[in-house]
C-alpha cells in the first residue's frame, strides 16, 4: 500500500496504490487519515458498517470519502481500519465496509476540517496489474 500526499493551490489531496480495488478504497481511509489527523488511530474498538452504491468507481470513491468525513467530524467517529468489499451490480457498484475506529479524541492531533471529496483531479483506475487513485479534498 502506498499513501503521498499532494500540494495543491486552494485544497489538498493525496494519491493512494494497491493491489486489489478493495485495498485502494482501503488506502483511501489511509490518505484521508493522513490529511485530518497527526496521530490517527489503527483500527479500535467501536464498529460501524457503511453500504453505498454507484453508477461508476469514481462517484463511489467521492461518496465512500465524504461519508468517512461525515462519520467523523459530524459523529465523532474516526475510523482506524476498514475491510471493504466492493462487487459490480448491473448499472453499478456496491461497496460494503465494516469500519474499526475509537471516539473523536485530541490525542489524535486533528489538523483541520475536511469539508468534501471533490470530482476535480480525480482519478480511480488500474495500471500494470496495480489499482491507483487520486484525490483532491476540499478543506
Amino acid at each position: 500500500m502506498v499513501v503521498r500526499l499532494l500540494d495543491h493551490t486552494a485544497d489538498i489531496g493525496f494519491e493512494v496504490e494497491a493491489e486489489s480495488l478493495e485495498g485502494l478504497f482501503q488506502a483511501a481511509l489511509k490518505g484521508l487519515l493522513a490529511v485530518m489527523f497527526q496521530n490517527p488511530p489503527e483500527a479500535g474498538k467501536k464498529g460501524r458498517r457503511l453500504t453505498l452504491w454507484a453508477e461508476d468507481l469514481d462517484t463511489l470513491l467521492v461518496r465512500y470519502l465524504n461519508e468517512l468525513i461525515y462519520l467523523i467530524q459530524t459523529k465523532g467517529f474516526v475510523p482506524g481500519k476498514a475491510k471493504v468489499s466492493i462487487r459490480e451490480e448491473e448499472g453499478g457498484y456496491r461497496l460494503e465496509a465494516h469500519l474499526r475506529g475509537e471516539p473523536f479524541q485530541e490525542a489524535f492531533g486533528f489538523q483541520g476540517e475536511v469539508k468534501s471529496t471533490t470530482f476535480h483531479g480525480l482519478y480511480v483506475g488500474q495500471e500494470g496489474g496495480r489499482w491507483r487513485a487520486r484525490v483532491i479534498l476540499d478543506v
